[in-house]
């Protein structure tokens, strides 16, 4: 309630105020009237999304998730009603924050789980480099961070400041602070070296632990008790975690105190939210956060997967639950206990209104995407959108946006590394934004002319690719070869599909059909396309620039469930190399687009 401090106060002020009262009724009352139960689809935040942490600050909902190898890293989103969001920033959008990240060496390594929360006008994201490549015991294995800002919107959502390091063996780290002010990290270890959830005393600007650790719980006695968090309501304090692995088996249990330093004692009747042992759709259900909305009602998110037995080329995504939680008693997810995720909800949603206030060219989850890569004499790598990401930290000046001649062209000097890689730690030049739909079309015009009468281009390559991990990918690439029958250099366009399941360097496998087209020498141009058909298949095309009645040609097939598990999920977008050597052909992409299509589950 608004309350006039002086009797005395001039009436010309009060008549000032009277907008801003007016705004803040008709906000309460707008929010009071969507309370009433409206649907819903899951995932809110799709395509490798996990590990989701959510806070409300006013009207505005902020989540971040865990981005592993990807980079810009820990991708912040925002959302006015709960269902339509957009990414506004990266938390870790500078090479010079965590040049470590280029260390990272295993497909499970790099930026795990994020917390985000808001404490006296300050946002704080807590997060772990893991070396998944380390010895268990190893204290190598875990950097742990703590970024912040005090307006999250600064430097075009990519104002977070230089890491805080601490010191904790261990991951999934979360603050919290208590009503004395005293600020606590919460965190899990690995659970086959110490299955315990960990807290301690932290000074927030420099990282020093002020306190041992403490145990607090350790679970009802599922594996990889994780992904705590601390929540302070009259009765005492609520300690919610994960267990059971991230996998089919995960779950979300609860624990409370009188004290914030425990004991904790277990919900009698935990798990409070799991689609374990059910045959939904959305499975892997876990690793959750708790919030209001500006109506007082308490919402969850957690991680799920579609399917996650064959088909789940996405991997984990944020779901959003409904939750009741009244005052001395755990909260109730979905209306039940367990409560269970499904992808169509109902719940008291806020009034629909669009993520943010001003205008942005930032496409809202989900929705297409149309690239146009900036052009004129400053143009830079710092102009493109913020979704495309590169794996780890790569040789930048091997990325050039409209030199000289291409306006409007991102020009790639592919790396002696290819996507798979050797293994170890590369620069493999290519980018790529998530698939965010089961179903979408992604085409990218690509310019690549290598000089066939040099021998040194051979193996030189260009194209798009669906990536989810190093030893997981389908590429379509222009390619120069040696042709078998004259032994001269040509140009060809092949897809190679990396898996488990293949062999003969890509160009043999048990369920995908890759497959190779000799091209006219004289075509340089070409309309490449990556398509999701359906929930299992992708088909990988092209079309010839200045061939007459030229059509799209299918090139080969590539199958969803060759690019599904691990903790990540797929991303599509534009690459070159030289396949073992620095590329000395230039690769022109332009016209990156990306149209998926909504409300396909």
């Amino acid at each position: 309630m608004l309350q006039i401090a002086r009797a005395a106060f001039p009436i010309l002020s009060l008549l000032t105020l009277l907008p801003v009262v007016s705004a803040v009724i008709a906000g309460r009352v707008a929010d009071a009237a969507s309370s009433k139960s409206k649907p819903y689809h899951n995932p809110i935040i799709s395509g490798f999304a996990p590990d989701p942490s959510c806070i409300r600050v006013d009207a505005q909902y902020f989540c971040v998730t865990s981005s592993f190898s990807a980079f810009p890293g820990v991708p912040v989103y925002t959302s006015r009603d709960l269902v339509q969001w957009q990414q506004i920033g990266n938390v870790l959008s500078r090479p010079e924050q965590l040049p470590q990240l280029a260390l990272v060496n295993q497909t499970t390594g790099g930026i795990w789980a994020a917390t985000i929360r808001h404490h006296e006008g300050v946002f704080y994201v807590t997060t772990t480099l893991v070396f998944d490549g380390a010895p268990p015991l190893s204290p190598s294995r875990w950097d742990n961070l703590i970024f912040n800002t005090t307006d999250i919107w600064a430097n075009n959502g990519n104002g977070w400041s230089d890491p805080v390091h601490f010191t904790f063996e261990g991951y999934d780290t979360s603050l919290f602070w208590d009503v004395d002010g005293t600020a606590y990290v919460q965190g899990s270890h690995a659970w086959h070296v110490f299955p315990a959830i960990e807290q301690f005393k932290i000074d927030i600007r420099t990282g020093e632990n002020l306190s041992e650790p403490i145990i607090l719980w350790n679970g009802t006695g599922g594996i990889a008790p994780e992904a705590p968090h601390v929540y302070k309501r009259e009765d005492g304090y609520y300690l919610m975690i994960a267990e059971g692995g991230t996998g089919l088996g995960h779950m979300v249990t609860m624990a409370k105190s009188p004290n914030v330093t425990g004991p904790y004692t277990g919900y009698a009747h935990n798990p409070v939210l799991t689609n374990a042992n059910t045959s939904e759709y959305l499975q892997t259900v876990g690793h959750a956060d708790l919030f209001t909305d500006t109506a007082g009602n308490w919402w969850g998110v957690a991680l799920a997967t579609r399917n996650a037995t064959v088909n789940y080329p996405m991997g984990r995504e944020t779901v959003l639950v409904p939750v009741v939680w009244e005052e001395g008693q755990f909260p109730v997810f979905n209306g039940a206990t367990p409560g269970r995720a499904y992808v169509d909800m109902t719940g008291p949603l806020p009034a629909s209104k669009p993520p943010t206030l001003s205008d942005s060219k930032d496409p809202l989850v989900g929705h297409a995407q149309h690239v146009v890569f900036p052009s004129g004499p400053h143009a830079s790598l710092a102009d493109i959108p913020r979704q495309l990401v590169y794996y780890r930290l790569p040789d930048f000046s091997r990325f050039t946006v409209s030199p000289p001649g291409h306006p409007n062209t991102l020009r790639i000097m592919g790396s002696a590394e290819n996507i798979t890689g050797n293994g170890g730690i590369g620069t493999s030049t290519f980018i790529a934004r998530r698939q965010d739909a089961v179903e979408f079309t992604a085409e990218a015009t690509l310019e690549f002319a290598p000089k066939l009468t040099d021998p040194a281009v051979e193996e030189e390559e260009a194209g798009m690719t669906l990536f989810i991990q190093r030893t997981q990918h389908f590429d379509l690439g222009v390619v120069a070869l040696r042709d078998p029958d004259s032994g001269k250099l040509g140009k060809f366009i092949r897809l190679r599909t990396f898996s488990a399941n293949s062999s003969a360097d890509g160009m043999s496998d048990d369920y995908s059909e890759p497959g190779i087209i000799p091209l006219p020498s004289n075509v340089e141009k070409l309309r490449l396309r990556v398509q999701a058909v359906n929930a299992s298949t992708y088909a990988f095309s092209y079309l010839a620039s200045g061939v007459k009645s030229s059509k799209w040609t299918i090139v080969g097939y590539g199958a969803a469930r060759e690019v599904s598990g691990g903790f990540t999920g797929t991303l599509v977008g534009m690459f070159a190399t030289g396949n073992g050597h620095n590329s000395t052909t230039p690769a022109y992409f332009s016209d990156f687009t990306y149209d998926p299509v909504r409300n396909v589950f």
